[in-house]
């Protein structure tokens, strides 16, 4: 076993020598097809757990849901009033086949938290292919959550021979952050922002007096946008860290730039997140606490200002001055003419 791990870390090791062109085309299908099966084999194993994925996707709008007739008797207790003058012979019937009841009026009560919620949501199937998409879709994103660390692993079989050692430590360090920064987004997505969304826009609807009667496989995409979106919107420390780390940006040119990267935040939320205001706001506003973070971060580690520029060479100053004649340093021909005069009188 041991060997065997020692021969795979050979693997990643650098490599200078140089492919051809067709057998360096060979290794990127295998990898494509080593990801492929990998993805497929992780579909596989979601595939009988898609109905308790879809039931954690759910928790955050459980509390809105309105349930049907039939759960809400089958999870609920009945308490039945029947008035004390009904029960009387008059009432006692006999069918048929000899069976005996008594045929009252009663008064069934049902609990409050059991009766219909105001603003809740309905959720339906929108056609009948609709229950199989969902399931599909959640196999898919469950598949590449539980093959991702193979796709990595396949990705870096094929990256790291030509990777050298320093890079190849930096490029670690930078995945261990960026992974870790990942799950903290859709952790944050998934705890704050969407159960805040979703009070929020029933509420809404509510105040407008409107019934929330949703898609059930539209939620569900709704869903894993948001927490796909905050995953990717979550690597920004990333990016610009990298950026300070290779002299391109500092802590000064992003404190200049502060306004303008806040607008474009608020436009990368928008794209990333539904069409909801309050969703965007929700992944901006920490977006913008990560790009404090990045500012303080390079001021802190010495990247605060760019680098100085190279002194140039001063120009040659080609004027002559008064006193001192050429520019060569030797005499002018005035000079040169007082000095003869001088010589005669004094022979």
């Amino acid at each position: 076993m041991l060997e065997k791990l020692k021969s795979f870390k050979g693997k990643f090791r650098y490599d200078d020598s140089e492919m051809p062109f067709l057998e360096h085309l060979e290794e990127f299908r295998k990898t494509v097809i080593r990801c492929f099966i990998a993805l497929g084999v992780g579909m596989l194993i979601c595939l009988p757990f898609a109905d308790h994925i879809i039931a954690v996707l759910r928790a955050p709008a459980e509390p809105y849901i309105i349930k049907n007739a039939d759960e809400m008797l089958n999870d609920t207790s009945l308490h039945l009033r029947i008035a004390a003058d009904s029960l009387s012979t008059n009432s006692l019937v006999v069918d048929a086949d000899g069976t005996r009841y008594y045929d009252v009026k009663a008064e069934v009560a049902l609990p409050e938290d059991a009766k219909p919620k105001k603003g809740g949501i309905r959720l339906q199937f929108s056609e009948p292919a609709a229950a199989i998409k969902m399931w599909l879709t959640v196999t898919f994103f469950g598949g590449i959550l539980v093959s991702l660390p193979f796709l990595v692993f396949f990705i870096g079989l094929f990256v790291m021979p030509g990777v050298r050692d320093v890079e190849r430590k930096l490029m670690t360090r930078i995945s261990f952050f960026s992974g870790g920064l990942f799950l903290l987004g859709i952790a944050m997505g998934y705890l704050v922002t969407l159960p805040l969304a979703l009070g929020l826009m029933l509420k809404i609807g509510g105040q407008l007096g409107g019934e929330s009667i949703w898609f059930y496989n539209k939620y569900i995409g709704f869903a894993l946008q948001l927490l796909l979106g905050f995953g990717i919107a979550f690597q920004l420390p990333v990016v610009i860290l990298i950026m300070g780390k290779m002299g391109l940006v500092n802590s000064t040119q992003l404190r200049e730039k502060r306004r303008h990267v806040i607008v474009a935040l608020l436009i990368l939320a928008m794209v990333l997140t539904p069409p909801d205001v309050m969703t965007q706001l929700l992944m901006a506003a920490p977006l913008i606490l990560l790009y404090e973070f990045c500012i303080w971060f390079l001021h802190f580690s010495g990247n605060r200002e760019a680098p100085p520029a190279e002194d140039e060479e001063p120009e040659p100053d080609d004027k002559p001055t008064e006193d001192s004649g050429d520019v060569t340093g030797e005499p002018s021909a005035e000079e040169t003419h007082e000095e003869k005069d001088s010589t005669e009188e004094e022979k």
